[in-house]
């Protein structure tokens, strides 16, 4: 099948790819349900039933199997279903493969304890991020981790440098069929708006998030050429605005920007 992912990882909607000559109905719904985990952070049953067009019943069985793999978990109190542990590690799986996350845990570690700010690797994922590793900053006053998170990526430091790889025309052609949406009264919620942000980036060298993601957050990214062609991480630091000085942005950015360059290097020797 030839579907290849473009340069941030987003596959061709499923309106663009061949339909498979044996289509198997519990095996596509049960994958639709998969996609729609990565789209939204809960799901009730009623949802699941509406989506796949299902009876509640089916809707049901589908989840318990789920549950019981792990793949999903229900909160006892909403009784809504969440991503599960064994999600999360088929979505890492690729990037173990891959050993980025090896060779990268002595940089976030480094950068951790050098900025004493929280230190995340990051993989672009369509129009959001996948934090796929940290280091935790040791300051009391601290930004936690996100390891398994998705976020937007127009809203945090690291996915705009990410976007900022894409051409405006591939901006425009991603956000085509919605806008960015706003998180906090500081985020964009327009793709002019997001290009100019693009635009940014890509002249400083790194993007940055302030309030964009949460309120108080402030973050600072990068991103990273990998060994494939047009493929890319990011690396990124945050932490509590209270705790950053005047200065900390130059700073800030300098460190990511070594550390970008050291990681590149040890990928290529690693692929060489």
């Amino acid at each position: 099948m030839d579907t290849p992912p473009d340069s941030l990882g987003e596959m061709p909607p499923l309106s663009d790819r061949a339909t498979p000559a044996y289509p198997i109905a519990s095996v596509e719904n049960t994958l639709r349900i998969l996609l729609l985990l990565g789209e939204r952070d809960r799901l009730s049953l009623a949802d699941v039933a509406a989506e796949l067009d299902i009876a509640r019943s089916s809707a049901h069985r589908l989840m318990a199997m789920l549950t019981y793999y792990d793949f999903v978990r229900q909160d006892s109190a909403s009784r809504a279903f969440r991503p599960g542990a064994a999600l999360v590690d088929v979505g890492l799986s690729a990037v173990r493969a891959l050993d980025i996350r090896a060779l990268a845990r002595p940089v976030l570690t480094e950068l951790a304890a050098s900025t004493e700010m929280t230190a995340h690797l990051a993989l672009p994922r369509g129009r959001d991020i996948l934090y796929v590793d940290g280091v935790e900053s040791r300051r009391t006053i601290r930004a936690a981790l996100r390891t398994g998170d998705t976020l937007p990526a127009h809203v945090t430091g690291v996915g705009k440098a990410l976007l900022a790889t894409l051409s405006d025309d591939q901006l425009r052609q991603m956000y085509r069929d919605a806008p960015p949406q706003a998180v906090t009264d500081k985020s964009v919620s327009s793709v002019e708006a997001l290009i100019k942000e693009a635009h940014k980036a890509r002249k400083a060298g790194y993007g940055v998030n302030r309030g964009e993601s949460e309120p108080g957050v402030l973050s600072l990214g990068v991103a990273v050429s990998l060994p494939e062609p047009g493929m890319f991480a990011g690396l990124g630091l945050v932490c509590p605005e209270a705790t950053a000085d005047p200065e900390w942005e130059p700073r800030i950015a300098a460190r990511l920007q070594a550390a970008a360059a050291e990681l590149a290097r040890e990928m290529s020797v690693y692929r060489s």
